[in-house]
């Protein structure tokens, strides 16, 4: 059985959803282990041994003092490199591994169960509201080992998981405005999201805002304290949807995040639900994942109709001219609206001499598109067309493009030359 995974992690939990071809997403749960749903984002350590357990019983084994306990792993990722645990010095990223494995592993087998059969995970997305290219840097060490092969596995953040999860629904629900709150930490973070329906494809981009006065802590030290902070934070929470949504057409609000438990925010609802409809739940991010992983594997026409244009979103199409069988082609090497960081590419071909290669820079606007001619280092003569160069193409930022041109011989005839020539690139730079 063919299937795509959507993981969402925060500090406080994970989230695992999966869909099959032409499925809805759906969150798995864990009876075995006793997760519903939310797998909370700790391991414990127990004394003495190399044993680990992961998540409620992670939490459990600690608080009665059997192991070393490490709570908020995730948060602790993005912030420090190494823990001491029983005087060993530990990576956090090694740790992140270890227990996104673990959680993988129960995943497949609940998935087995689900199914009755073999399951093959043809793509996975990791999305997280916390992922810093500092965090990027070590993926290979979050990927290493897992029940995944690193090949199916991406990453991208929250932003680009809303709109994966918004564009695949109802089109009543697909307004020029969505508001997004989420409350899964103690701080609220807000989402605005707008659709352009005047262009085609729909082009759609997310704003994401801290809100510091809008704190809901996780415990208070008295029932009075819980009572009347809950009561002016349903008045704040009440004036900044007023200003959230004033002069502007929100057709939808979604309230996600353990937060949003309970009743207490009844004032603020009031003007939540005026003229739009209100949605609440905790697992929009990996849905969303699981619909871009989705998109990944099966294509649909979403793909076609709608673009997004996120902060990590590549605006630039780059590629190359080439002939082929007698005309002129343009070949494509990296293509606007996919995150930057996913952005490479490499290609192999003929040159009739070996002065220059000339890259196709078009914004995603489609004006202003220009080249960028690469000047290259003196090769050996050869015959007419004898030159087989191969040219790789990765994004370092939104707009620094790394280019590298190497030289591949020509069989038994000329040697390929261990000469590498480098470029470094501003997109849209002086134009």
């Amino acid at each position: 059985m063919d299937v795509v995974i959507g993981y969402d992690i925060n500090e406080y939990y994970a989230q695992i959803s999966y869909a099959g071809p032409g499925e809805e997403p759906e969150t798995l749960d864990f009876p075995a282990f006793k997760e519903e749903g939310n797998i909370e984002t700790a391991l414990c350590k127990r004394q003495g041994v190399n044993q680990w357990y992961c998540g409620k019983e992670a939490v459990k084994k600690g608080v009665a003092g059997e192991g070393t306990l490490i709570e908020h792993l995730w948060k602790m990722f993005g912030e420090q490199e190494t823990v001491v645990m029983e005087k060993k010095e530990y990576r956090v990223a090694e740790l992140c591994n270890l227990f996104l494995g673990r959680t993988l592993t129960w995943a497949m087998g609940r998935l087995e169960e689900i199914y009755k059969e073999p399951v093959l995970v043809r793509a996975l997305i990791f999305t997280s509201e916390l992922w810093t290219d500092a965090m990027r840097e070590q993926a290979e060490v979050l990927t290493a080992g897992l029940p995944v092969s690193p090949e199916r596995i991406t990453f991208q953040g929250h932003e680009d998981s809303l709109y994966a999860f918004l564009v695949q629904q109802p089109e009543r629900l697909r307004g020029y405005e969505t508001g997004v709150y989420d409350l899964t930490g103690e701080t609220l973070v807000s989402y605005r999201i707008e659709m352009n329906h005047k262009t085609r494809p729909v082009v759609t981009t997310v704003e994401k805002q801290y809100v510091p006065g809008l704190v809901k802590k996780k415990h208070y030290a008295s029932i009075m304290e819980h009572d009347q902070a809950l009561a002016q934070l349903d008045l704040q929470l009440k004036a900044y949807t007023e200003e959230f949504t004033k002069g502007r057409i929100v057709t939808g609000m979604y309230l996600i995040g353990d937060g949003f438990r309970g009743d207490w925010y009844k004032e603020s609802l009031k003007v939540l639900c005026r003229n739009r409809k209100v949605y609440a739940g905790n697992n929009m991010f990996g849905k969303g994942a699981c619909y871009s992983a989705a998109e990944k594997v099966w294509p649909s026409e979403i793909s076609s109709k709608f673009l997004f244009l996120g902060k990590d979103m590549l605006r630039y199409n780059v590629g190359i001219s080439m002939m082929n069988r007698g005309s002129e082609e343009y070949y494509p090497l990296l293509d606007a609206g996919t995150n930057w960081y996913d952005a490479k590419a490499e290609v192999t071909f003929m040159m009739e001499d070996a002065a220059s290669v000339e890259l196709l820079i078009t914004p995603i606007s489609g004006t202003g598109a220009y080249t960028e001619t690469l000047h290259l280092e003196p090769l050996p003569e050869r015959r007419f067309r004898s030159y087989r160069m191969k040219l790789t193409a990765q994004m370092q930022s939104d707009v620094s493009l790394f280019v590298c041109v190497t030289d591949e011989g020509f069989g038994e005839l000329f040697e390929k030359i261990p000469l590498g020539m480098t470029y470094d690139l501003i997109l849209g730079g002086n134009k």
